[in-house]
C-alpha cells in the first residue's frame, strides 16, 4: 500500500510566492492547494483538510491572523500545524501569530531548503501529536470500558483516598472507606486475611502485586481485580480497582475451572497447550519465535508438609503476583501443578539465546527475595528449563516436554539455574518426544489392546475373576512395556480418553464372557488422572449402561498412594462409586503410607496385597507377620483379600496358610488375551458354569 501524498495549503496574495512555494515543494512530491487570502484559505480548509498550512500575514479581504482564528474555531484541537510566512521581525507580530493559533513562523524573503525541513519537522512533531492524543483517547476509552477506579494509601496515615468514578464502580457500597482498616471491611471475610498478607508483603519488599477478592454485595458477591505497588519515595500505596464480575461469571459458564488453577487462578495445562499451538502457529507464518519456559520450586512438597496447605497455597499465590509483575510483553503463564509453573513468551521477530537468556534472567531475578513462610523469612530455590519454537519443534506438547525434561535435568546452584534445552544434551528426550508422536498416533488409531490376568479363589481352586490390563502393539510389530508407556500417557494427558476405553472394553468383554457361561468379575484400573475427574461416577454410570454389564461384576482399583493423596475426597468419590453398585478394591498395599484409620473408613470390597510382601514370604518372617495382620484385619471386615505375583507353588500354600482370599501371578498364568484366557479356564479343570458372581 502507498503512502497517501501530503497536502500543503498555501496562502498568499503574491501569485509569484505561491508559484515559487508550488515549483519547489512540488518536485520534492507535496501536493500544493492554493488561497490567494485569509477568507478563501478558511474555505481552501474546510473543503480540503490539507496536512499543513503556510500563511502569509499581510492580505487583503482576510489577513492571516484572523485566518488562523476561523481555522482553529473548526478543529476540536489544533491538530494542523501552521506556519506563518512574514516579512516581519518584530516580537509583537511574532507574539501574534501565535495568540491566533500558529505553530511557527517562517521569514520572508523564504530559505526554500530550510523551509523544506521545517515543514518535515512540523509534519513529523504533528503525527507525534496525533498519535499520542489517539493513544490517550484509546486508553481513556479502555480504562472507562474496563471499569477502572483508583486509590491510594498513606503508610503513616493509613487514610484511604479515591478517583472521583471510584464511587460509580463500588457502586454497592454505601460509602467509601476512608482508612485502609474500613477498606478491608469491603472485602469478603475469607479474602481479607490474603488482602492484608499481599499489602504486608509489599510493604517489606515493594513488590508490585496483582489478585482478586470478593466483596459482599446484597444478591451478589462482586469480583475485585487489585493492583497496586509501593511508592517509597511519598510512603502511598497506589493503584487501581476494577469491578471483573461480568467477567468472571462469563468464564465460570464456559466452565472457568476446567481450564483454571484453583488456587492461582492462572491457566492450567490444557489452556497452555491450547495456547502455545496458537502461537507456534503465528510463528511459523511470521517466522517468529516462542520461547516455552518450565519452572519448579525445589523442595515444594517438603515446603508443604512443614508449614501446610494453607501456607503454602499463600506462597504460591505471592509467587504468581511477583512473576505477573515483571512478567514480559506478550507472555502467559500457567501452573501445571505442585510448584511446577510453565509460561510462554511470544517474541517479536527472531533472538538469540543469549538475549533470551539475559530477558528471562531480568525477570526471574525478582524471585531472589526473602519469602514469609508461617511468619519466619525463606529464601526459595528453582530450576527452569527453556525450548524455542518452532524451531526445536512446531508441536505444543513436544515443545512443552523439551522444556521440562532440560528442567528437571538442572542441578541447583543458585537461585533460579536456567538451562536450554540442545539435542545433545539429552539424546533420551528425543526417543520421549517420538514416542510421544507414536503414542498419540496410537491412542487415535487404536492400537491398544487389553490382556487378563486370571484370579484364582484359594477355596475352591476357581477362576472368579480377572484384572485388566493394557497393552500396546507398536506397527513395527514389537510390544511395549507398560511401565514405559503409561507414565507418557499420563503426563500427555491423554490417559483419561484411554482410560475411558478401557472401561468400556472390558466392560463389553466381561458381559460376553458371561453370556458364554464365564461370569467373571473384571477388575479395572483406574489412573490417578482419571480419578481426579469430577464426574468420573457419572461416566462409568453411563458405560455400565451402554455394555449392561452388571455393576457388581465390575471391580474398580485404585493404588494405595492414589487414595492416600487427598483421602476426604477419595472417601466420597469411592462412596458414590459405591452406591452406584460396583465393587471397590486397593491395590498395591502394604508399599504407601496408609493408616488403619483410612483403611477402616474406605469403602472397600477387596484389598490387594503387594507383590513386595509376597515374593520373600517363604523366607522372610516379617513379611508373613504383615501379610498375617492384613488377612485377619480383612477377615474382620468382610473384605476379600488378593495375593498379586504369586510365582511358586510354596508361595500359594503360604498365602494360602495365611489367610489370602484370592491369589493372581504367573503360577497360575500371565497375562492372556480373551480366547486364550477361556482356554485356560477349561484346562484348570474348573467347573465355571458352577460359578456365581461375588
Amino acid at each position: 500500500m502507498t503512502n497517501p501524498i501530503t497536502r500543503i495549503l498555501v496562502v498568499d496574495d503574491a501569485n509569484i510566492e505561491r508559484m515559487k512555494i508550488k515549483g519547489y515543494m512540488g518536485k520534492r512530491g507535496f501536493e500544493i492547494i492554493e488561497a490567494s487570502n485569509g477568507a478563501e484559505g478558511v474555505d481552501q480548509y474546510i473543503t480540503q483538510r490539507p496536512d499543513l498550512i503556510l500563511m502569509d500575514v499581510n492580505m487583503p479581504v482576510m489577513n492571516g491572523y484572523d485566518a488562523i482564528r476561523q481555522i482553529r474555531q473548526h478543529e476540536s484541537k489544533m491538530m494542523t500545524p501552521i506556519l506563518i510566512l512574514t516579512a516581519d521581525d518584530d516580537l509583537d507580530a511574532i507574539d501574534q501569530a501565535f495568540e491566533a493559533g500558529a505553530n511557527d513562523f517562517f521569514p520572508k524573503p523564504i530559505n526554500y531548503p530550510l523551509l523544506h525541513q521545517r515543514i518535515r519537522y512540523a509534519l513529523r512533531d504533528a503525527a507525534r501529536e496525533r498519535e499520542l492524543m489517539r493513544i490517550t483517547g484509546l486508553q481513556e476509552t479502555a480504562r472507562i470500558l474496563a471499569g477502572l477506579a483508583f486509590w491510594e494509601v498513606d503508610m503513616k496515615t493509613q487514610q484511604m483516598r479515591w478517583s472521583d468514578d471510584a464511587s460509580n464502580l463500588l457502586h454497592w457500597i454505601e460509602k467509601l472507606p476512608s482508612s485502609f482498616e474500613s477498606g478491608m471491611q469491603i472485602i469478603h471475610p475469607d479474602d481479607r486475611q490474603r488482602m492484608i498478607h499481599i499489602f504486608e508483603d509489599s510493604a517489606k519488599t515493594g513488590a508490585k502485586f496483582e489478585l482478586e477478592v470478593r466483596s459482599p454485595a446484597q444478591n451478589q458477591d462482586h469480583i475485585l481485580k487489585i493492583v497496586g505497588q509501593l511508592n517509597k519515595a511519598q510512603r502511598l500505596f497506589v493503584g487501581a480497582i476494577q469491578d471483573v464480575t461480568s467477567q468472571r461469571r462469563l468464564e465460570q459458564q464456559v466452565n472457568y475451572l476446567a481450564f483454571h488453577d484453583a488456587i492461582t487462578g492462572l491457566p492450567n495445562r490444557k489452556l497452555f497447550i491450547r495456547d502455545l499451538e496458537e502461537c507456534l502457529e503465528f510463528a511459523s507464518v511470521k517466522n517468529t519465535q516462542v520461547v516455552v519456559g518450565v519452572l519448579e520450586l525445589i523442595r515444594f512438597q517438603q515446603l508443604s508438609e512443614t508449614y501446610g496447605v494453607e501456607v503454602t497455597d499463600q506462597l504460591l499465590i505471592k509467587l504468581v503476583s511477583q512473576l505477573r509483575t515483571y512478567q514480559p510483553s506478550n507472555t502467559m503463564i500457567a501452573r501445571l501443578d505442585g510448584g511446577v509453573f510453565v509460561w510462554r513468551i511470544q517474541l517479536d521477530g527472531k533472538i538469540d539465546q543469549e538475549d533470551i537468556s539475559s530477558q528471562i534472567d531480568r525477570w526471574l531475578e525478582h524471585l531472589n527475595r526473602p519469602w514469609m513462610l508461617d511468619g519466619r523469612e525463606t529464601y526459595l530455590t528453582f530450576t527452569a528449563g527453556i525450548s524455542i519454537g518452532p524451531i526445536q519443534s512446531g508441536i505444543a506438547s513436544e515443545l512443552l516436554s523439551m522444556a521440562h525434561r532440560t528442567q528437571r535435568l538442572q542441578k541447583p546452584t543458585a537461585n533460579v539455574t536456567l538451562g536450554f534445552y540442545t539435542d545433545s544434551k539429552d539424546e533420551g528426550l528425543q526417543n520421549r518426544l517420538k514416542m510421544e508422536s507414536d503414542l498419540r498416533v496410537a491412542v487415535a488409531e487404536k492400537q491398544f489392546y487389553l490382556v487378563y490376568q486370571p484370579q484364582i479363589d484359594l477355596s475352591s481352586d476357581r477362576v472368579v475373576g480377572v484384572e485388566a490390563l493394557l497393552r500396546w502393539r507398536h506397527p513395527q510389530g514389537e510390544s511395549v512395556a507398560p511401565f514405559r508407556f503409561i507414565p507418557i500417557l499420563e503426563e500427555m494427558g491423554l490417559i483419561s480418553e484411554l482410560g475411558d476405553w478401557i472401561i468400556e472394553e472390558a466392560c463389553r468383554q466381561q458381559v460376553q464372557w458371561t453370556a458364554k457361561g464365564y461370569p467373571l468379575r473384571m477388575g479395572v484400573n483406574l489412573s490417578p488422572i482419571q480419578f481426579d475427574q469430577a464426574n468420573l461416577p457419572d461416566k462409568i454410570k453411563t458405560i455400565v449402561a451402554k455394555t449392561m454389564i452388571e455393576p457388581h461384576q465390575l471391580e474398580l482399583e485404585i493404588t494405595e498412594s492414589l487414595a492416600m493423596h487427598n483421602p476426604e475426597e477419595t472417601i466420597e468419590t469411592l462412596r458414590q462409586l459405591r452406591e452406584l453398585g460396583f465393587k471397590i478394591a486397593i491395590d498395591d498395599f502394604g508399599i504407601g503410607f496408609s493408616s488403619l484409620e483410612y483403611l477402616l473408613r474406605f469403602p472397600l470390597d477387596t484389598l490387594k496385597i503387594d507383590r513386595a510382601f509376597v515374593k520373600d514370604i517363604t523366607q522372610g518372617r516379617s513379611d508373613r507377620a504383615i501379610v498375617r495382620a492384613l488377612t485377619s484385619l480383612c477377615q474382620s471386615l468382610g473384605l476379600t483379600t488378593i495375593a498379586e505375583g504369586v510365582e511358586t507353588q510354596r508361595q500359594r500354600d503360604y498365602i494360602d496358610a495365611l489367610g489370602a482370599t484370592e491369589i493372581q501371578g504367573y503360577l497360575i498364568s500371565p497375562p492372556l488375551e480373551p480366547e486364550a484366557l477361556i482356554n485356560l479356564i477349561k484346562n484348570y479343570d474348573c467347573n465355571l458354569a458352577a460359578i456365581k458372581p461375588h
